[in-house]
């Protein structure tokens, strides 16, 4: 990687910048990859017999689907704070350490309290890795990749979910009494993780907004062969203040950033979480647990889409439209009783194909509206928001569905997801192709430029 006099980065990487940003995608990709698989290992158990053999009633049903979710909220607050605190290597490696024996003490739950707090204490530790891995990516990716680079960690979040939802899927259809061995496969990858975790180095960013620049010299140097710190160096040397992200220079970032990724996750957990109902009630019958794997197939099919785009076109055009479709394809399939079952079918697709074209941007663009000192914070906050939304949605859908039926379930669904594109019309930002100083700053753009050009060599 060679940094121009201008301070912008060359995307002509060297082989061993190119080598480096592989294993950091694979190392923060499979954090992702790890918090998908988790949770549809979790409501792959409870399709099989964990409700029967624990004893587990409606109340702890609902709570245990939302505790994951509930830990991810106090963990992405609180450790994303201490991420942008202590830095992201230390943490990188401490929370998949947690959330691997977590994994491993669920094979031997004998009560639902302790199905649920287990459930919770992983939760934090998905929390902390939200806040951590994408931050660390974004931070070392060249701006005129950056999408593609952090696009894949949501690719790879929908790939975990498929991978688990298949096992559970052959686990369930061969044995529904052996789930406690689909609970336990979560333990496979979190290992390869932390394998590949293991001597990663320091964010160059956060070392000098903390005013370590000979430290972020080293590591450019030393994992991208650059001879200087480039537009590393525009980073403002500041405390990390969480006060910052509801200052008035921030607060409508920090409202977006939580806002669409909530109006994206609050119906997407909730729906697949309980997929095979939801598919029952338009018509499925016996073909529902096939129709929610081939779901999941659909939602990743979207994500690969907008990975191969977000680069070209940008961020709005894949938040917007299909934020609006989303709403359109959930209220029309709440009309289902009064529809072909092929039409309420298609619908529900369509929205699982519209949501994976979103998903992407929940790791993509909460890393790009926040500056360094409290990126971590920022991405935590976000990611709690969302994960405390998708608790609601995921608690809340029984309960609704037993009142008032699926339909209401539906219209509710859309109704978030068109509050979401209202909000992403008026708010979301263009961040593509430009550098993370540029996008998470609040500076005057003449003046940015100004200090790119005195970068010293």
């Amino acid at each position: 990687m060679v940094a121009r006099s201008s301070g912008t980065i060359d995307p002509e990487l060297t082989p061993k910048a190119r080598r480096f940003l592989r294993r950091l995608t694979a190392a923060t990709g499979g954090g992702m990859f790890i918090d998908g698989f988790f949770f549809a290992t979790f409501a792959a158990a409870l399709a099989g017999r964990a409700v029967s053999t624990l004893h587990i009633n409606s109340w702890w049903e609902g709570a245990i689907s939302s505790s994951v979710l509930i830990g991810t909220f106090f963990g992405g607050i609180f450790l994303g704070w201490l991420t942008d605190k202590i830095g992201r290597k230390p943490m990188f490696t401490i929370d998949l350490a947690v959330f691997t024996l977590c994994s491993i003490a669920l094979f031997f739950v004998t009560a639902p309290w302790m199905f649920f707090a287990l459930g919770i204490i992983i939760g934090l530790s998905v929390g902390a890795d939200y806040s951590i891995g994408s931050p660390l990516l974004g931070e070392f990716a060249p701006a005129v990749m950056r999408g593609n680079f952090l696009g894949v960690l949501e690719i790879l979040w929908n790939v975990g979910y498929v991978v688990a939802y298949f096992i559970g899927y052959m686990i369930n259809s061969y044995d529904p009494g052996a789930w406690r061995f689909i609970l336990l496969s979560s333990v496979v990858p979190a290992i390869v993780c932390l394998v590949i975790r293991h001597g990663l180095p320091e964010s160059p960013r956060w070392l000098v907004s903390k005013g370590r620049r000979d430290e972020a010299l080293a590591t450019l140097r030393e994992s991208m062969e650059a001879e200087n710190l480039g537009v590393v160096a525009n980073e403002e040397e500041t405390r990390t203040r969480v006060s910052v992200l509801f200052g008035k220079d921030y607060i409508r970032r920090t409202l977006f950033s939580g806002g669409f990724w909530s109006a994206i996750v609050l119906p997407y957990f909730a729906l697949t979480f309980f997929q095979p109902d939801m598919l029952r009630s338009l018509g499925l019958g016996k073909s529902a647990l096939l129709g929610a794997l081939l779901g999941t197939i659909i939602a990743l099919l979207g994500a690969a889409t907008s990975w191969y785009l977000v680069d070209k076109i940008g961020r709005r055009k894949l938040l917007v439209p299909p934020m609006f479709c989303c709403a359109a394809f959930l209220l029309i399939a709440s009309l289902y009783q009064n529809l072909p079952t092929a039409i309420g079918a298609i619908c529900f697709f369509g929205y699982l194909y519209s949501y994976g074209l979103m998903s992407i941007l929940t790791g993509i663009i909460p890393e790009e509206v926040f500056p360094s000192s409290v990126r971590a914070t920022g991405v935590g906050v976000s990611t709690a928001m969302s994960r405390m939304a998708a608790a609601i949605g995921t608690f809340g859908l029984p309960v609704v569905q037993d009142a008032w039926g699926t339909s209401a379930v539906l219209i509710i669904m859309g109704v978030v997801s068109l509050g979401g594109g209202v909000l992403s019309h008026f708010w979301c930002p263009e961040t593509k192709g430009k550098d993370l100083t540029e996008t998470s700053h609040r500076v005057d753009p003449h003046a940015y430029r100004r200090r790119e050009v005195s970068v010293p060599a």
